[in-house]
């Protein structure tokens, strides 16, 4: 426990300091005062492949700490994965059926049980008790945390060689030569929740980090965050001509708690429906823009059923692709909960003082639209013929998101998009429902129909069924419109990849002059390190864990903030290195 220093993360501008000493990280033990408070901020843009970058750093003391003799910046690109995947010849048992009962009683102020006083539940304990033990046995899971450090690089700010105490309140700027090496695009993790119990747990995490090593008269180093940042990655030009591909569709799979297979009849009768799409203005999209496809709707099944067509939707989802083929039999493949960090829209918007936001936020169109289906022929309609038909053409517009983020194969999974797509159709009659519990509240609503003109709740819209597929054809692009590259970007996975280098901020203006095979000649070659955690240390989010609502601070954010009331009043700064960076 370090008693003399209580380094305290806080990326943010109030004076507010944490107490969690999980926030700091010690190289060896020390006996200062408890009260000392060190925090450190970075301002940069992203970083770039081949380009040199600059930006500034500040580090502020307060309360009784040792003096400082130096000052280092650090910055570096780690990634992790973590599973909890349940051992497959140890299925948990069916989770115990609960009745809630919704009538107000006292009696709910003692209730205990798995979920306290929520709705009063009734409960065999028996059955939960060996569920719950069954959960919890942790033989029967299979865990795994493995964190792969791309790079670290330090570099001293100030200190070396001095006799006198460092400034309490000190800033600087940096410079960062980057190369030609791309790097996968910062993912924002900050918003992540974390889900467990008895479902498998697949997740990952990976982060630019800044940090700041402070070491103290008595001889203590001491490290504190200073933000984190993000990574641009070249996009290789490649063919943008997409052909059609054909999605098959089904009912979407069930969700929840120990889910089953559902147990409602399969109708061998029912149509197949698939969906025909084409990309009239290729696959590739950047971010913060909308996509434009066609749809054809066709329709295979007998002429005598009445099911017909009626809504068309299409989102784009973006997610992680696991590399491992264990993680991907039993993971979702995609999710929507990831985002590329980007400079914040709000403040922009709000700040910049320019015409135009740096981010403008486009009106969405409806992804939906109407789907107009020409019925069978009337003199087939009382026989049982297979009879296939197609809708027109449609046109469907959607929005892909400011933060999307950026196809990119990344060490542990692959990061990309697909185009969802759900048809809603009026089923025919004699077709059995999917979910018993939606046929049960929708035969309820139409048993008291002549109850609607008394009540304020809408009536029972016509039975709909849902059908969904997806296409996986695109492939987002980052917003930055990037200029021409002298060569093509190597792979941070290559045995040729290099690592971003800390240069002299006097230096830079030279280097900008090189040829940047020449600039990559100064960068050294990538040495990445694994490491397996123990069993037991076992975390799924290690980076980003929530104690801290407001940060940690996405440097290109406070970046923007510096730049663009530069930007609005016309000015430039004299510093040739400004030209180079990024302003989102």
């Amino acid at each position: 426990m370090l008693r003399w220093l209580s380094l305290a993360l806080v990326l943010a501008t109030s004076v507010a300091a944490s107490t969690d000493s999980s926030t700091l990280e010690s190289k060896e033990p020390g006996d200062a005062p408890p009260q000392c408070q060190a925090r450190a901020w970075v301002r940069a843009p992203d970083m770039v492949p081949g380009e040199v970058i600059a930006g500034d750093v500040k580090i502020k003391l307060s309360g009784p700490c040792a003096d400082a003799e130096s000052y280092a910046l650090g910055l570096r690109y780690k990634e992790k994965v973590f599973w909890k995947l349940r051992r497959e010849d140890a299925p948990i048992p069916q989770r115990p059926k609960l009745t809630y009962n919704w009538t107000a009683s006292n009696n709910d102020l003692f209730q205990v049980g798995p979920f306290g006083n929520f709705g009063n539940p009734d409960y065999n304990e028996t059955e939960w008790r060996i569920y719950e033990n069954s959960v919890q046995n942790k033989d029967l899971w299979s865990m795994h945390e493995e964190e792969r450090i791309a790079f670290e690089i330090k570099t001293p700010l100030a200190g070396a060689g001095r006799t006198d105490s460092l400034s309490r309140n000190f800033t600087t700027r940096f410079g960062i030569l980057v190369p030609n090496t791309n790097y996968p695009p910062g993912l924002d993790g900050r918003s992540y929740m974390s889900f467990g119990g008895e479902t498998d747990s697949i997740s990952s995490e990976s982060i630019y980090e800044y940090f700041v090593e402070i070491r103290f008269s008595n001889g203590t180093t001491s490290e504190i965050s200073a933000g984190i940042t993000a990574f641009t990655p070249f996009h290789l030009s490649t063919d943008n001509t997409a052909p059609s591909v054909n999605v098959s569709l089904a009912p979407p799979a069930r969700s929840g708690h120990n889910m089953k297979p559902s147990k409602s009849p399969v109708d061998r009768l029912r149509s197949n429906y698939t969906i025909e799409v084409s990309f009239p203005e290729g696959a590739y999209v950047y971010q913060n823009s909308s996509v434009n496809i066609t749809a054809t709707v066709h329709r295979t099944g007998y002429t005598n059923r009445t099911d017909i067509p009626v809504e068309i939707c299409a989102f784009s989802a973006s997610g992680i692709e696991w590399h491992s083929q264990e993680l991907q039999n039993r993971s979702q493949r995609f999710s929507s909960n990831i985002r590329a960090l980007v400079p914040s829209v709000v403040y922009s918007m709000q700040h910049s003082g320019l015409s135009q936001p740096a981010i403008p936020h486009p009106v969405p169109h409806s992804p939906c639209r109407e789907v107009k289906f020409a019925a069978a022929p009337a003199h087939l309609t009382h026989e049982s013929y297979i009879f296939s038909t197609s809708s027109e053409p449609l046109s469907l517009s959607f929005h892909v998101k400011h933060d999307a983020v950026p196809d990119f194969s990344m060490y542990h999974q692959k990061l990309g998009h697909r185009i969802n797509l759900n048809l809603y159709i009026k089923p025919d009659p004699s077709e059995p429902w999917d979910n018993e519990f939606e046929k049960t509240q929708w035969e309820k609503q139409i048993a008291n129909a002549d109850e609607f003109d008394w009540v304020p709740w809408t009536p029972p819209q016509p039975r709909r069924q849902l059908l969904s597929g997806y296409a996986n054809r695109l492939s987002v692009i980052t917003m930055q419109k990037q200029g021409p590259v002298r060569s093509t970007p190597v792979h941070y996975l290559s045995d040729k990849a290099r690592q971003p280098v800390f240069v002299d901020l006097s230096d830079i203006a030279d280097l900008c002059l090189m040829l940047p095979e020449e600039r990559d000649l100064i960068a050294p070659f990538l040495q990445p390190s694994i490491k397996v955690f123990a069993k037991g240390e076992e975390l799924p989010r290690r980076y980003f864990n929530g104690a801290d609502m407001r940060g940690p601070i996405y440097v290109g954010d406070t970046w923007v903030k510096k730049v663009l009331p530069m930007a609005a009043e016309g000015q430039r700064e004299r510093d040739t290195v400004d030209r180079l960076l990024v302003v989102q």
